[in-house]
């Protein structure tokens, strides 16, 4: 954001110079654009942007739809990655904590009963 800051305070100065000057822009404008299509300032540029594709609205919202779809993609395929690890986890940290209860029934069974006990709930819900 401060490249943007320094960007603005450029414009704003070289905006002042013109003849007649340009309107000033300011933090709150840059952010209150959604997209770049309802930027003016590119309005301004050498190339005139107005008849571009992307300017249209049906179009910026199919386009915008579209990366949308492409992340829920990446995003499925890294939570099947995640899911097997979880899965993977729940199952090792059940195997470990069932094995130390059972290390701890010979010598001290009223701390292992407990820790049955208060590792039931996880131990239903891991079951599911």
């Amino acid at each position: 954001s401060e490249a943007i800051r320094k960007a603005i305070t450029r414009y704003n100065i070289q905006a002042a110079a013109l003849h007649p000057p340009w309107a000033p822009i300011s933090w709150k404008d840059i952010t209150q654009y959604t997209f770049l299509g309802e930027f003016d300032l590119l309005w301004h540029t050498r190339e005139d942007v107005r008849e571009r594709l992307w300017v249209r609205p049906a179009i910026r919202e199919a386009t915008a739809k579209f990366f949308k779809f492409c992340h829920a993609k990446e995003e499925i395929t890294r939570l099947n990655v995640e899911i097997h690890q979880l899965q993977t986890a729940i199952h090792n940290e059940e195997r470990e904590v069932s094995q130390a209860i059972a290390n701890l029934h010979r010598p001290q069974p009223l701390l292992a009963h407990e820790l049955e006990r208060l590792h039931q709930p996880c131990a239903t819900v891991n079951a599911v």
